[in-house]
């Protein structure tokens, strides 16, 4: 009885409590919204100015692996030079790849999805992320934190934007972050991509920090203007693309590097010059009184996270410690017993350049008046270096050595003259030292890399594209005058306004950016990639058709695009 009781007289305050609860009680979408608390998930990983900033550096990090690091054929960088007027490929394409009938082919995952169209994506997505979340209601961004990541994910999304359109035209375009799985993507015209990618680069180029305040790893006002430049001549925007590349060149603090500087200026053993230097390991930053370094990758050895150095070294060194001199008992000791640091590193030979690219453009420009072309910057002799050679102390060429050259492997991968901006001679880190010094310099065969930063973006492009622009507008003399400043530097003949072509500018471009800027993207932007490798490159050019000026689409985007068709680009 008296359990009813307490019951009865209780009904008043759990009816009140009750209704309470009913009031007050969580949206039941938001209760069963779950956030974790105990590990990082898209749900709070973009909160503080520190989680927007580490999903910033792993756009850069993405970047860097995807575009400047690799030594295989089927990724960039090497992608973006086999298959050119500048390159021969020697590994994973094969000695002499068909490049119409079997490379370039829709179904070719590992070369035409692989090679920049995934990648590409995956840093889209991660920048639309970035971009989107920056906006959310859980962001405790302030107004101008906000802005300035803003504007530098939209970089990466723009510059990535051009890249696709420059190989592949029609593209998609993706602007937020995709939370389900899609099947209806649409390709934008050619021109309409470009319009997105300068969208994107002209925000980044007014909201990013200016070249004097940015740190030397993060892209700045005046890399976004550069890349904004090609893109408006891409449009055809001529006068746009003068203005942004003029907004670069015309700032007081960039300046192309006329005087010997850097860590290297008193090591006579190996020369050099002013383009020499510019490629020393320790001279690539603008912290380090480099005045014409705009976007730089950053590379640390044996620094975790530091990715040691780009591999270009393996890539396109030849294996001089595998180059054969026949003494006089018929043996055949290499040039030198192990790769060495005054050699240039362990080459591997997978790319050699072409003809075109170590002699014919240099008949061009002032054979031995032009410092790019010196002994010093391509070496087409070496000395023999081996206590079991009848050589030892012999040049191969200047004494006429009875060195190998008959085989694929001779020619291709073991001897042929070396760019030494691909290396950082004289300065691989002792670590990689072998314990056996009976050969000065001997290395282990771990010594692959080029142990130095790496230019995505030099102050001599700019001028070069300003140049373009002027060509564009008929403006010769204004276009020579760009590419003259470029040649008085190398020390080459200047040029008339009359000898301005577009042919000669692609020309100029290969003196002075190869193995550094994305000659396979200038190409294909210019629809130029199969008339000039077919002219000055015919060991891979044989192989293209017209229509390869432009990539396919690769099929397996088209393929799990189920509600709209993707369509193809013509000749696939």
């Amino acid at each position: 009885m008296m359990v009813l009781k307490s019951i009865i007289k209780s009904i008043p305050l759990y009816i009140l409590l009750m209704t309470t609860l009913f009031v007050t009680s969580c949206n039941e979408d938001e209760f069963l919204n779950e956030v974790p608390i105990d590990f990082l998930s898209p749900e709070n990983a973009y909160v503080t100015a520190n989680d927007f900033d580490a999903a910033l550096v792993n756009l850069y990090s993405r970047f860097r692996e995807n575009f400047t690091t690799s030594a295989t054929a089927t990724e960039f960088p090497s992608l973006s030079w086999t298959g050119t007027d500048m390159i021969y490929t020697h590994k994973d394409l094969g000695v002499k790849p068909d490049w119409g009938g079997s490379v370039l082919l829709p179904t070719n995952t590992p070369v035409v999805y692989d090679g920049l169209w995934r990648p590409a994506y995956l840093i889209i997505y991660d920048a639309n992320v970035i971009i989107g979340r920056s906006q959310s209601e859980i962001s405790e961004l302030t107004e101008d934190q906000a802005r300035l990541i803003q504007a530098e994910a939209m970089f990466f999304r723009g510059y990535m934007y051009k890249m696709l359109a420059n190989l592949y035209g029609d593209v998609p375009i993706v602007l937020e972050e995709v939370l389900s799985p899609r099947r209806d993507f649409e390709r934008a015209s050619r021109s309409t991509v470009y319009e997105q990618s300068a969208a994107d680069l002209k925000f980044a180029a007014e909201n990013t920090l200016d070249i004097d305040q940015a740190q030397d790893s993060r892209i700045n006002n005046l890399v976004a203007y550069h890349v904004l430049s090609e893109v408006y001549i891409s449009l055809g925007k001529y006068d746009e693309a003068i203005a942004a590349a003029s907004k670069v060149i015309d700032h007081p603090s960039t300046a192309l590097m006329t005087e010997r500087f850097g860590t290297m200026v008193d090591q006579m053993e190996f020369g050099g010059d002013v383009y020499w230097d510019l490629f020393r390991a320790g001279n690539q930053n603008r912290s380090t009184g480099n005045s014409e370094a705009l976007w730089v990758i950053q590379y640390e050895f044996n620094v975790p996270g530091g990715a040691d150095g780009a591999l270009m070294t393996r890539l396109a060194v030849p294996r001089l410690w595998q180059a054969k001199v026949t003494n006089a008992d018929g043996s055949a000791p290499p040039m030198i017993p192990y790769p060495n640091a005054s050699y240039y590193g362990r080459g591997s030979g997978f790319i050699n350049p072409s003809k075109y690219l170590y002699d014919g453009i240099w008949q061009k420009s002032g054979y031995d008046s032009d410092i790019r072309n010196s002994e010093y910057n391509i070496v087409r002799d070496f000395k023999v270096n081996n206590p079991d050679s009848d050589y030892d102390g012999q040049w191969i060429f200047k004494d006429n050595l009875p060195i190998a050259l008959s085989t694929s492997n001779d020619t291709s991968r073991n001897f042929f003259p070396v760019f030494a901006k691909l290396s950082t001679v004289g300065q691989i880190p002792t670590e990689l030292y072998l314990a056996d010094q009976t050969v000065p310099g001997s290395l282990t065969s771990a010594a692959q890399a080029t142990y130095r930063d790496r230019y995505m973006v030099r102050l001599a492009e700019t001028y070069l594209l300003r140049a373009e622009a002027y060509l564009g507008k008929n403006n010769l003399e204004l276009a020579a005058a760009d590419i003259n400043t470029v040649r008085r530097r190398a020390q080459a003949p200047e040029i008339q306004a009359s000898d301005v072509t577009l042919d000669y500018l692609l020309d100029e471009r290969l003196r002075e950016l190869h193995f550094e800027s994305f000659r396979l993207l200038t190409l294909t932007r210019l629809g130029k990639l199969v008339e000039r490798t077919k002219k000055y490159n015919t060991w891979v050019g044989d192989f293209y058709n017209e229509f390869n000026n432009l990539w396919p689409i690769p099929f397996n985007e088209i393929e799990k695009n189920t509600e709209v068709d993707l369509g193809q680009n013509p000749g696939y």
